[in-house]
């Protein structure tokens, strides 16, 4: 009896510990994931609407299926409020299959996206502006609300744009500074915060042709991001700077250059006038918190909590708006990027048609004559 007992208690065991499989997918629900930002400044409004998606073994290969993460149907529209609350516009969104993307973890051959231009249906910065969306085929709704940036309100300050105006961008003097700090000078960009906004990005490009041994040629630039600012308010007119150290700069444009596996195909790089564009962007408040909640973790805490302000989903829908300032190189940049030691070997030069401001002759010419016959020139 008690030889049947173990042999029962041991089956039994072992029925047990081969039942311990279980379900690791709880029951598929869909949700919407919408990212939208509204910017007055552009002629054309995009908006992402995705789903959810739920599949058995790694997830990432699901991610790749343009099926697993779109809507086939999706009715979509924008409904604009003046400051009184009443409806005043609305523009349904269209469906549009974009390509050329950015390699990722996504679908990179063409996804789908929803638009609408504002080119003459101008976005109001007074207003406030309300996305509906409904699934019908999955009997879905959910919507988001965003006020706008005080676009009018954001500029770099006058003595800033004056400065940039007459003196362009100036980090060295025509002495082909050395790479002691000392001899370089310092750029201070200054502007003053919008209504609406809160976050503050400020974007520098280095504009140039580059030119092959072929002679064809083609449109380049490089970009710097300065970093991000964050105001006290959303009130608007507070200032804010960023100063560019002059060595940073020259060394920046190597550390974007040094690795270029076609440089030996680089016949020259021609710096023409309004080489210099400045990019200031702003965000709203909501899409500072978003941005912010998801920043990459740094303490030992990697939980992080979600923000939405998408109702009935998940996302962002918020508001930005840019503007932009472009400047030419003064004589001394100029100088220091075609023939100074720390950029030289990147073959730059001075487009033979430059005249800036305060020269009677063209740039390249006006440097050869100040510096007793250093040649910058493209020729």
């Amino acid at each position: 009896m008690k030889k049947t007992v173990i042999s029962f208690l041991s089956a039994l065991i072992l029925l047990i510990s081969c039942s311990t499989d279980f379900e690791l997918n709880a029951p598929y629900k869909t949700i919407p994931i919408v990212y939208g930002l509204l910017d007055q400044s552009q002629d054309t409004q995009f908006v992402k609407i995705n789903r959810s998606f739920l599949g058995y073994g790694n997830n990432v290969n699901y991610a790749a299926i343009n099926d697993c993460t779109e809507f086939n149907n999706v009715i979509a529209v924008l409904e604009e409020y003046n400051e009184f609350g009443s409806m005043i516009d609305q523009d349904t969104l269209r469906e549009l299959m974009v390509g050329n993307l950015d390699q990722g973890i996504f679908y990179e051959d063409s996804q789908k996206v929803y638009f609408f231009e504002s080119l003459y249906d101008t976005l109001r910065e007074e207003n406030s502006y309300h996305l509906k969306v409904s699934v019908p085929e999955r009997n879905l709704e959910f919507d988001a609300r965003t006020e706008m940036i005080k676009g009018s309100w954001l500029n770099f300050k006058y003595q800033t744009y004056l400065f940039l105006r007459i003196n362009g961008f100036k980090v060295a003097d025509v002495d082909l500074a050395t790479t002691d700090d000392n001899g370089y000078f310092d750029q201070s960009l200054r502007w003053v915060t919008a209504e609406g906004g809160r976050r503050y990005e400020l974007v520098f490009r280095l504009h140039y042709t580059e030119v092959y041994n072929d002679l064809s040629e083609q449109d380049k630039y490089l970009e710097w991001n300065l970093g991000r600012q964050i105001s006290v308010s959303t009130e608007g007119g507070e200032e804010m700077f960023k100063d560019i150290a002059g060595v940073s700069f020259f060394n920046w444009v190597v550390s974007q250059l040094e690795n270029n596996e076609n440089e030996s195909d680089v016949l020259k790089r021609v710096l023409k006038m309004d080489a210099v564009e400045l990019i200031l962007t702003a965000g709203n408040d909501d899409l500072n918190t978003y941005m912010q909640v998801n920043e990459p973790v740094t303490g030992v805490v990697t939980e992080r909590p979600i923000f939405t302000n998408v109702n009935n989903g998940y996302g962002i829908f918020a508001s930005k708006y840019s503007t932009k300032l472009s400047t030419f190189l003064s004589d001394g940049t100029m100088l220091e990027l075609c023939a100074g030691q720390i950029t030289s070997g990147f073959k730059f030069c001075c487009d033979s048609a430059n005249l800036v401001p305060q020269n009677s002759a063209t740039q390249a010419v006006a440097i050869s004559l100040l510096t007793g016959g250093v040649e910058v020139g493209c020729n």
